[in-house]
C-alpha cells in the first residue's frame, strides 16, 4: 500500500470541474474512489455527446486517440485517484497482480457493456427506461436514495427512446410506487424487487402444481 500511495495522487473535483486528460500523458489509469464523472465526445454532427459514465469503485480506461477530443467532468464532488504510465508500469513491475487486476476490471466493463447494449435491443420502452434505472442503482451501491446523472434527453439516448417516452415511462414507474421523484436528478427506489422484475430480466417463477 506505500507504494501504491506514493505513486497514485489523488485529487478533489467539485461538480462540473473539468478532469484534467492530457493526450501527451495517455494512457493512464485512474481509480474513482467518490462521486460520478461523465466523459463526452466529438459527435457526428459536431457538438459532444454521452460517452461514458464512471461511479465510484470503478476504474477509467487508459485514453485512446479517438476519445483524446474528449471531457471529462465531475459529477458532485469526485474523488480520483490518477497514475501515470511511466508510474504504473514501474508500480507494476513491483506488484505484478497489479497489472492483472486492472485487465480483469477492464474486461468485466466491457463485457457488462456488450451485455447491456445486446439486452437494449430486445426490451419495451418500459424495461430498458426500468434498466437503466436498475442499472445506475446497482452501480451506485443501491442506495435508498440515488442519483441521476443525465437528464431525460440523455437517458433517451441512452436507451434508444425520445424524451417524451422517457418521461411518460418514469411517470408510470412513479404510479406504481416503484420510485419516487423528489427532484429531477434524485430517484428514490421504493420497490427494488419491483423494478428489477420491470426490467424484463427476472426469472419467471414456474406455478406450483398439486
Amino acid at each position: 500500500m506505500r507504494r501504491v500511495e506514493a505513486t497514485f495522487l489523488e485529487d478533489i473535483y467539485g461538480d462540473g470541474d473539468a478532469v484534467p486528460r492530457d493526450p501527451s500523458d495517455a494512457p493512464f489509469v485512474a481509480l474513482l474512489l467518490e462521486g460520478t464523472l461523465r466523459e463526452d465526445v466529438p459527435g457526428p454532427q459536431g457538438g459532444a455527446q454521452l460517452f461514458a459514465l464512471t461511479f465510484a469503485g470503478e476504474t477509467l480506461s487508459p485514453l485512446s486517440p479517438r476519445r483524446s477530443g474528449g471531457t471529462l467532468t465531475a459529477i458532485d464532488q469526485s474523488r480520483l485517484l490518477t497514475c501515470d504510465r511511466i508510474g504504473f508500469d514501474r508500480l507494476a513491475g513491483a506488484i505484478p497482480r497489479l497489472r492483472v487486476n486492472l485487465l480483469g476490471l477492464l474486461q468485466d466493463q466491457l463485457a457488462e457493456a456488450h451485455c447491456w447494449q445486446t439486452l437494449l435491443g430486445r426490451k419495451t420502452a418500459m424495461e430498458r427506461v426500468a434498466s437503466m434505472l436498475a442499472w445506475f442503482h446497482a452501480r451506485q451501491g443501491r442506495p435508498e436514495e440515488m442519483y441521476l446523472p443525465v437528464g431525460r434527453a440523455e437517458l433517451g439516448q441512452m436507451t434508444g427512446l425520445t424524451l417524451e417516452t422517457v418521461s411518460r415511462q418514469m411517470r408510470a414507474l412513479e404510479r406504481q410506487g416503484v420510485i419516487a421523484l423528489s427532484l429531477p436528478t434524485r430517484v428514490r427506489v421504493l420497490d427494488e424487487t419491483g423494478l428489477k422484475h420491470l426490467t424484463g430480466d427476472a426469472p419467471l417463477r414456474r406455478p406450483l402444481h398439486s
